[in-house]
């Protein structure tokens, strides 16, 4: 008997502490932040990011990421189920208006009854937590966060019963309710908002003695931007708007686009910061992933005016299919575990998040799950640099609905991706264009006349990817090419 309590005892406790190493993982979704918005990437002196570059040096920077859609709710959909948005009919951003909604051939919400990687997680004995903005349904009839195996949340743009502080509207909203986040100044307040109910998570697992899985998604840098006047103390007129010709006695009352934009950025850099000083202080650096990305690439200053981000070398902005607008940052860092000071060019996508997050928390996904996603796993090459094996499913990206905006950012509805080069069309296969992104990055030159037999194996692909997706309004493009240069005036 004493030894039967003995074995009991010794495989619990090594259950135990099985379940105590598993690593936990931190993901850190910023909202429309550029290739170019994080100064490892650029070195541009109006990057006030000091706390990314610091992560991005002791981890693995990444300048060939990838989301699977220019725009907020599918891209949010193909990191939660490494699904391609598109056949899960989220095209676009969801509203709350169900009208709205199938009018531009979309969904309401993320179905839940498709798998999620915090469901996987959750089943799998971690506790998982989300905390900012959600964008994956709001009609008053979509889930909550809870039915996607999240066990503790607070969000935005949801029909969330818990609030991120500072946002108000009803738990279910109608179609015709807007959730907003009431304080003008909410913007400036809602990156510390969001990491203090991480914090608090993280602490409410560790005396649980639980592994975890937290997102934490925030509002920077997305309209509106409206900060504290104390945020805006290092950041002068002079430095980032000299060409204003505003004098220093003017400048508590006025402000400029390149000044608000680069210190909400700053802000949420410095709360991230106290998030990793938070995990290294509790002792949970050496077993926490942490990983920092975007949803798509930056917004364009034709639709709000303080959107002054950067794409970096890259044409396109937020949905555009050029690679400004879906190549964005992605900074991995594990302290002992991943190399550090390390830049990998190896082409990945928000597809492989799910994939690849299994195998690091050792989870096992259902086989009955594995044939619907669409992404790699790309651990090795995160925990070692081992080179990535050649694609069973090619990069591939849609969007289906007019520019608003610079037309040069406008690209054809489909595109995809093989190796260097990339394909682009419209559903009707008009408009080819083929780039080379090693030697035409802005994709600008067009080689699709030299490489036929390219483009017309990447056409079938596309056409064949198509037919797969559901039917819905598709407003083909004409581009820049239906605009005739301006001759010039003597």
């Amino acid at each position: 008997m004493l030894q039967a309590v003995v074995l009991v005892l010794a495989l619990s406790l090594t259950a135990l502490a099985q379940e105590e190493s598993r690593p936990n993982v931190v993901f850190i979704l910023a909202d429309d932040w550029g290739w170019g918005d994080v100064g490892i990437y650029n070195g541009d002196r109006r990057s006030r990011t000091p706390r990314l570059d610091e992560m991005g040096r002791k981890g693995t920077v990444f300048t060939d990421f990838h989301v699977a859609n220019p725009v907020c709710s599918p891209s949010r959909t193909a990191f939660m189920t490494g699904r391609h948005p598109a056949s899960l009919k989220i095209h676009t951003a969801l509203t709350g208006n169900h009208a709205e909604n199938a009018a531009r051939g979309c969904a309401d919400y993320l179905p839940h009854d498709i798998p999620t990687l915090t469901l996987l997680l959750q089943g799998a004995g971690y506790t998982t937590g989300h905390f900012g903005k959600w964008h994956l349904g709001a009609t008053e009839d979509a889930p909550p966060p809870s039915e996607y195996g999240i066990d503790s949340s607070a969000t935005y743009v949801s029909t969330d019963p818990t609030r991120l502080p500072g946002c108000s509207g009803p738990p279910n909203p109608g179609p015709n309710t807007k959730l907003n986040c009431s304080d003008q100044l909410w913007p400036g307040r809602s990156s510390k908002a969001i990491v203090d109910l991480g914090m608090e998570f993280i602490n409410n697992a560790s005396v649980a003695k639980k592994p975890f899985y937290l997102n934490l998604w925030f509002h920077i840098s997305h309209a509106p931007l409206n900060l504290m006047k104390e945020q805006l103390t290092n950041f002068s007129m002079q430095t980032f708007c000299p060409w204003s010709g505003m004098t220093p006695d003017l400048e508590d009352f006025t402000s400029c686009p390149e000044q608000i934009f680069r210190a909400a950025q700053h802000d949420a850099d410095v709360h991230i910061g106290r998030m990793l000083d938070f995990l290294q202080s509790k002792g949970l650096d050496k077993n926490t992933l942490v990983v920092f990305s975007a949803d798509n690439g930056p917004e364009d200053v034709h639709i709000y005016f303080n959107s002054v981000g950067t794409a970096g070398p890259f044409r396109g902005r937020k949905r555009s299919i050029y690679e400004g607008g879906v190549r964005v940052p992605f900074i991995t860092y594990w302290p002992g575990k991943i190399p550090a000071n390390k830049v990998s060019d190896a082409t990945v996508s928000s597809l492989d998040w799910f994939p690849t997050i299994a195998t690091i928390t050792n989870t096992t996904i259902p086989a009955n799950w594995m044939g619907s996603l669409r992404g790699v796993d790309i651990t090795d090459l995160i925990m070692s640099g081992v080179p990535l094996k050649e694609r069973v499913h090619p990069l591939m990206w849609e969007w289906r609905y007019a520019l608003q905006g610079n037309c040069w950012n406008e690209a054809p509805r489909v595109a995809i991706r093989a190796g260097d080069m990339k394909l682009l069309m419209n559903t009707n296969a008009t408009y080819v264009e083929l780039y080379n992104l090693t030697t035409s990055p802005f994709e600008a030159n067009n080689v699709a006349g030299q490489n036929p037999e390219l483009v017309q194996n990447l056409t079938i692909q596309l056409k064949n990817w198509i037919h797969e997706l559901p039917e819905g309004p598709i407003v083909e493009n004409k581009g820049c090419r239906g605009y005739k240069i301006p001759e010039q005036h003597p």
